[in-house]
């Protein structure tokens, strides 16, 4: 199976139910559509929505994780309040309680080529530098790990035709973290899909879901860049 055979277009929430209950170690979200305004700045062009379709989307994700699987869902300042009062209510507080639900906020810090924190963010009002990145887990856990929610990323220079496009070693450290070799990771909302790429680095079963062609066909000329041509890895299945 080829990798674009393993990116799905289709409605994130719809497809995530489509891939069967417990079914995957971890999902990585970045629902970058979740701010009813920002369609209206930086020159983005695809459509946005505002939080109840991502409450939608953050159930299905929840019911494709197996007990004890972990959410990595990248934030804004926008969406992380938001965020963060679901997952508490929906999923558990596991910063409290230590049992489920939400864990912590992590997040990855940008560089610019120069080693020097990153300042291109476009607005005129302040940097950020990088962006959240929230964790929480289904149930209580046992996929105990040491890699630091927090990272430091070179900003890609490359955006593939794409208007975000995020570095793929924090998921590289996370997802390797986090699962075994015979365990599959799901990236819902994927743009150039990262997460998909440093699954795939990493041995591991992936699915990537967006509902734009255009988002597939940027992470293909993403993912040649940072694979190559050499076709080494094993190819998963998109079956539960």
């Amino acid at each position: 199976m080829g990798d674009t055979d393993r990116y799905l277009i289709g409605d994130a929430a719809e497809e995530l139910r489509q891939l069967g209950s417990e079914s995957a170690a971890v999902v990585c979200l970045d629902d970058a559509w979740a701010r009813p305004k920002r369609g209206d700045a930086f020159g983005v062009e695809y459509p946005t929505h505002g939080f109840e379709e991502t409450a939608e989307i953050l159930s299905a994700c929840r019911e494709v994780l197996k007990p004890g699987g972990w959410l990595i869902a990248d934030a804004d300042d926008w969406l992380l309040p938001k965020l963060l009062d679901y997952l508490t209510e929906n999923w558990g507080n596991a910063a409290e309680t230590y049992q489920n639900g939400y864990r912590k906020v992590g997040g990855v810090t940008l560089t610019s080529s120069s080693g020097e924190p990153d300042r291109s963010t476009p607005g005129m009002y302040g940097s950020t530098g990088g962006y959240p990145v929230v964790f929480a887990h289904k149930g209580e856990t046992d996929r105990r790990w040491s890699e630091s929610a927090r990272q430091i990323a070179r900003r890609p220079q490359d955006r593939y035709g794409w208007g975000s496009v995020k570095p793929v070693a924090p998921y590289e450290a996370w997802i390797e973290s986090i699962t075994d070799l015979d365990e599959r990771v799901v990236v819902p909302c994927a743009g150039t899909a990262p997460a998909a790429i440093a699954a795939e680095r990493l041995g591991r079963e992936w699915v990537a879901i967006d509902c734009e062609p255009e988002a597939r066909e940027a992470y293909r000329r993403r993912r040649e860049n940072e694979l190559g041509s050499d076709e080494q890895s094993t190819l998963g299945s998109v079956t539960a």
